[in-house]
C-alpha cells in the first residue's frame, strides 16, 4: 500500500467515524446560520431519528421553528430537550422566550430564574426575565435584572445599549 492510498482509507475511516447524527446536527446548524429554518429543521429531526437524546438538536430544532414564529413546535422540543439528563440553561432560556412570546408570563419567569440558576453569568436570561417583569408592570425588578445583566457582561456585549435605553426608560418618573 503507498502512501496515498493509507492516507485516503485513513480520512475514510475518520469520516465513517463521525456519528451521521453529529453530520446532521453540523448540518443543522449551518442551515439555521443561513437563515433556511425548514432546511435546519429537517437536517435536526434527522439527527434525532438516528440519536433522540441529542438535546442540542431538540433545542436547536426548536430555535428553528421559534425563527418560524411555530411556538408550540419549539416549546414541544425544549420540553423533549429538558426532560433529558443534564439540563442546561441555554434550553431555559429559549423556552423562556416562547413562553413569553405566547403571553405566559409566569412561566417565562420560571424558564429564565432556571437558567440564571445552571448559569449566574447568564446575561440575557437576566434581560429576558426583566422584559417579563417589565411587560408585567414590576418596574423594580425589572431594573434589577438588567443592571444585574450589566454588571455581570463584558463592556463590548452587544446588547449593552438596548439593556441601557431599558433602565433609562424605566427609570424615568415613578408613576
Amino acid at each position: 500500500m503507498n502512501r496515498f492510498s493509507y492516507l485516503v482509507l485513513t480520512f475514510l475511516g475518520a469520516c465513517q467515524a463521525t456519528p451521521p447524527a453529529e453530520e446532521c446536527f453540523v448540518r443543522g446548524n449551518v442551515l439555521l446560520d443561513e437563515g433556511d429554518a425548514r432546511g435546519a429543521i429537517e437536517a435536526y429531526t434527522e439527527a434525532l431519528e438516528q440519536n433522540p437524546k441529542l438535546a442540542r438538536a431538540y433545542n436547536n430544532r426548536g430555535l428553528a421553528y421559534a425563527t418560524l414564529r411555530e411556538y408550540g413546535f419549539a416549546l414541544a422540543d425544549y420540553d423533549d430537550c429538558l426532560a433529558l439528563p443534564e439540563p442546561f440553561a441555554e434550553a431555559y432560556y429559549n423556552r423562556g422566550v416562547a413562553r413569553f412570546r405566547l403571553g405566559r408570563k409566569g412561566e417565562a419567569v420560571v424558564d429564565f430564574t432556571e437558567a440564571i440558576k445552571l448559569n449566574p453569568q447568564y446575561a440575557r436570561a437576566f434581560v429576558g426575565r426583566g422584559l417579563v417583569f417589565s411587560a408585567g408592570g414590576d418596574r423594580d425588578s425589572a431594573l434589577a435584572d438588567f443592571r444585574k445583566a450589566l454588571e455581570i457582561s463584558p463592556p463590548d456585549w452587544a446588547e449593552r445599549r438596548s439593556v441601557e435605553a431599558e433602565i433609562t426608560r424605566l427609570d424615568g418618573p415613578k408613576k
